[in-house]
């Protein structure tokens, strides 16, 4: 698990506000927000601070990911479906706030990474759904694949999941809520995402 919170930061696609035919590609756009999160980082390595790191989050990551789809795939159809409305705002909004803690976590290990990106299989032309291959490369020369699936939304992308070495974050999630979920439903999962979040 600690591999994967390493590289949340690497979750990152941009917006775009073009008609189809002149519509980017999620590869360009991913490393275009991947470029200004890593100047972000290196402006202020050595001096990255809680606050700025979730700023930085806060702007850069949270807008383009899809909270509503995701979350709602990690709790699953039966909870998701049963849940009221003011539950499923509560959960997103805490989920949303333990992924910020995630990437900040992640942020702060940065160490002068980089990723590459690579073309996308079958093109994205006319598609509302395209998969992204990358590899993180660390400064010891290990190297990660990193999957990210993004839909189209509007005039841009946003992520709605991703694979670390063919883990999924859905189901990465998924497993570690199982519990709390069997046990006390929904309820039980908000309180525990609760306390975790306001540490």
């Amino acid at each position: 698990m600690k591999q994967l919170r390493l590289f949340f930061v690497w979750l990152m696609v941009g917006m775009v506000s073009v008609a189809w035919a002149d519509l980017q590609s999620p590869e360009v756009f991913l490393r275009t927000i991947s470029n200004q999160v890593l100047a972000g980082l290196e402006a202020r390595q050595g001096r990255l601070t809680d606050s700025y790191i979730h700023g930085l989050v806060e702007k850069t990551v949270v807008p383009n990911v899809d909270m509503p789809r995701m979350g709602g795939s990690v709790l699953g159809r039966t909870y998701w479906n049963q849940a009221t409305a003011s539950q499923k705002q509560e959960f997103i909004e805490q989920f949303k706030q333990l992924v910020i803690g995630t990437y900040s976590d992640a942020m702060a290990s940065y160490d002068d990474d980089r990723i590459e990106f690579y073309p996308i299989r079958g093109g994205y032309t006319g598609k509302s759904v395209v998969q992204v291959q990358s590899v993180l490369i660390r400064k010891n020369g290990q190297r990660v694949s990193i999957n990210y699936d993004v839909e189209r939304s509007g005039d841009g992308w946003k992520i709605y999941d991703f694979t670390i070495e063919n883990i999924s974050m859905i189901q990465s999630y998924r497993s570690q809520f199982a519990g709390t979920l069997s046990q006390g439903g929904l309820p039980a999962l908000l309180n525990r995402l609760k306390t975790h979040n306001s540490q």
